[in-house]
């Protein structure tokens, strides 16, 4: 009964989020100087061929009837017609959606990855070589800018040791090894900038673990350090860092524009770049919506995953589920 009730709340709560995202992105571009139709004639485009176009895509509607339109066809995932492509938004958004993804997809579980092992070592090692290594990791990481090192490493991997090509994207379906070697290092970049906080957090949470009675208890019982940390005291530690790491993926499905336009990635955060210099507002639009209803998504499912493997936090009325 308290799963149904936290699961009912948090889709509610994240389609009332959806619902004032889209209308706050709506709005916001109604307010913007010029429009669909006149991006679409060009500068050269006539009144009459503005208006004509204006009238094709209903921007000669009230506000009213705009809106609601605007609603049906998101109910239908039709983001409209791009006005400066002259294609489908959503098709032009499914094209790209997969770069981006992959890329913070694999970003992420390259820093969780890293962050357990060095942050668990830490932990265990408290006031050691390894703890004080891992803060100066965690400090370090935390203070470089993504596209300082975006530059440094085009100079460093592409112009100096030639061991990648830049701008030269080749999809997996054509060839794995090419693939892997168009996006390890935007990868690599995304990692690091994500990967301070989430160490701090393991580290943390290890520490935490390491002060309950249990796992007292499993040292004076002689159980081996190592199979108690990896066994018992990881599992009990990895709530918080897993809900972090959905956070971070959630962020990064909306925040690799900078990376994907300087390593030359055909993601969508590099369209959504080219679609604000050219003032493509159907496509600016569309994958404001389409990102922002991803990142309430993401967020969404970490939380129900968080509560799932909680036992602490399955609890209503005081009863335990």
């Amino acid at each position: 009964m308290a799963m149904g009730k936290y699961i009912a709340k948090r889709l509610l709560s994240s389609l009332a989020v959806m619902a004032i995202v889209s209308f706050m992105a709506f709005a916001a571009l109604e307010l913007i100087p010029g429009n669909a139709a006149m991006v679409a004639a060009g500068t050269e485009g006539s009144s009459s061929s503005v208006a004509s176009i204006a009238a094709e895509l209903g921007l000669d509607r009230s506000f009213g009837e705009r809106i609601l339109l605007y609603y049906r066809n998101l109910l239908s995932f039709d983001f409209g017609v791009s006005s400066y492509f002259g294609e489908s938004v959503s098709m032009l958004i499914r094209q790209r959606i997969g770069v981006t993804f992959s890329l913070a997809f694999f970003s992420v579980l390259l820093s969780f990855s890293f962050s357990v092992a060095l942050g668990s070592a830490a932990a265990l090692r408290k006031g050691k070589l390894i703890d004080t290594f891992s803060r100066s990791v965690v400090q370090l990481f935390s203070s470089i800018p993504s596209f300082w090192l975006s530059l440094l490493f085009l100079i460093v991997f592409s112009s100096m040791l030639h061991v990648v090509n830049v701008g030269d994207y080749i999809p997996p379906y054509v060839s794995i090894s090419g693939y892997l070697s168009s996006i390890i290092l935007p990868v690599i970049v995304l990692a690091i900038g994500e990967t301070g906080p989430l160490l701090r957090l393991v580290r943390a949470s290890m520490l935490q673990v390491k002060d309950e009675d249990w796992y007292r208890m499993g040292k004076v019982r002689g159980i081996p350090r190592m199979r108690l940390a990896a066994a018992y005291a990881l599992r009990y530690a990895l709530p918080g860092p897993l809900t972090l790491a959905g956070s971070e993926l959630a962020k990064l499905l909306g925040g690799t524009a900078i990376v994907e336009s300087i390593f030359a990635l055909p993601g969508l955060g590099r369209l959504f770049l080219t679609a604000v210099e050219i003032r493509d507002i159907p496509l600016v639009e569309g994958i404001v919506i389409f990102v922002s209803f991803l990142v309430v998504i993401m967020n969404l499912l970490t939380d129900l995953a968080l509560f799932l493997s909680n036992p602490s936090m399955r609890k209503a009325g005081g009863v335990m589920i």
